[in-house]
Formats: structure tokens, C-alpha cells, sequence
């Protein structure tokens, strides 16, 4: 059985107006839509999922008074627990409830016709996320694997925004967790589309046996 992932297609993440928008990101939105209706690819269960952060999220340049994209060192959350990670702050992005937190039209209407799964991450305001199945730390899970595990998938199809963060991330823990996982590049966009870190990314992707097609 398998299952398309629409990662993060929200309206703070598009062009022109969002907060957070990914260059071109506006492009993938209708062929998504075609990509959800292929009869060809009889998906079996179809989930959106979403950046759904309270105002003052760990990951808001904002909370730090910093400028956005500055780096900051990550502490674990995880009481005596001294690791550490490094991040990028962002701007304010797809706060709980406000119009750059929803999806894009076209997909939201979608929902409201056939009942797609949503799943919400980035809830919990001491943690970043990115991957649509766990934090950064792997602490903390969505319920994404339940989801798909209930549904009985074994292959998953990634796309959305954007393919350097949430997309990648997304696919990396699918496959982490058994899935076999395929990202379609044609339905997702990056932040940094420069030749070297597209390499960089194809790299890492071939090291968790993951298809970009």
C-alpha cells in the first residue's frame, strides 16, 4: 500500500505574501492537485501535514531577538540532557490559526471534499521540528507512523516544502522507520537550489537508500 505525503504546502511558505516563502514554491501547488486525482497512482491514503506553532516557538527569530536566519545552538529539552545541535532561526512562520498557518486554498478545499489526513507538527514551543514524523531530537512523535502503520503503507511518496528541510527530513525518518520512500522532486522546491547543496542533498538522500525521482 502506499501513501502521498504533502509536506508543509502552507501559505506563509508561498510566494509572494508568506513569511517564510520558498522561492518558486507557488509553482508546485496544481500539480499537486493533478498529482492527488492520478488514477494511475491509486494512492491509498493521502496526508497533509502542517507547521503548526504557537506565537512564541523555539524556532522564531523573534523569541531571541535575533535577526532572522542566524544560527543558535539548540539545548535539549530533555531534562539532564546536555546535547546540543546546531539551527537556523526563522522568521515568524505558520503560527496556530492564522491564515499563514493554513494550507493553500486549493489543497485546503481538497480536504474538505474527501477528508485527507492532516497531521500537525511544530506544536510543542520548546522544540524544533522538521521532520513530519518527530522533532529534531527524536523525543517527541507525531501521529504520522501510527497513521500510515494502521493503514497498513509500506511505500511513501514525498513532496512539498521545502525539499532541503521538511521534505528531506520527512523522507529520511520514513525511512529510517521502514518505509520505502521517494521524494518527487518535480512536486517539491528548495530554499537553497544551488548546484553544490543540491549535490550535498542528493548525497544524503543516496546514504538513507532514498529515490529522488
Amino acid at each position: 500500500m502506499k501513501a502521498l505525503l504533502i509536506i508543509d504546502v502552507q501559505n506563509d511558505f508561498l510566494p509572494p505574501n508568506g513569511s517564510l516563502a520558498v522561492p518558486k514554491g507557488d509553482e508546485i501547488v496544481n500539480p499537486i492537485l493533478s498529482l492527488i486525482h492520478d488514477s494511475q497512482q491509486d494512492w491509498h491514503r493521502v496526508v497533509m501535514t502542517r507547521d503548526w506553532h504557537p506565537k512564541n516557538h523555539i524556532s522564531f527569530a523573534k523569541r531571541h531577538g535575533q535577526e532572522p536566519y542566524s544560527s543558535i545552538t539548540y539545548k535539549s529539552p530533555r531534562p539532564g540532557d546536555s546535547s546540543t545541535q546546531e539551527g537556523t532561526l526563522w522568521p515568524v512562520h505558520c503560527v496556530q490559526n492564522t491564515r499563514g498557518s493554513q494550507l493553500a486554498d486549493p489543497l485546503l478545499k481538497e480536504t474538505y471534499k474527501n477528508h485527507y489526513k492532516i497531521v500537525d507538527k511544530g506544536f510543542l514551543s520548546d522544540r524544533e521540528y522538521y521532520s513530519a514524523f518527530n522533532d529534531i531530537w527524536d523525543f517527541h512523535k507525531t501521529e504520522l507512523n501510527d497513521y500510515l502503520k494502521k493503514h497498513h503503507i509500506t511505500q511513501v511518496y514525498v513532496v512539498g516544502l521545502a525539499l532541503d528541510f521538511c521534505v528531506k527530513n520527512t523522507a529520511i525518518s520514513a525511512a529510517k522507520l521502514g518505509y520505502e520512500t521517494i521524494i518527487l522532486k518535480d512536486y517539491t522546491r528548495a530554499i537553497n537550489s544551488d548546484e553544490e547543496s543540491m549535490e550535498k542533498l542528493k548525497k544524503e538522500l543516496e546514504e538513507h537508500n532514498i529515490k529522488l525521482q
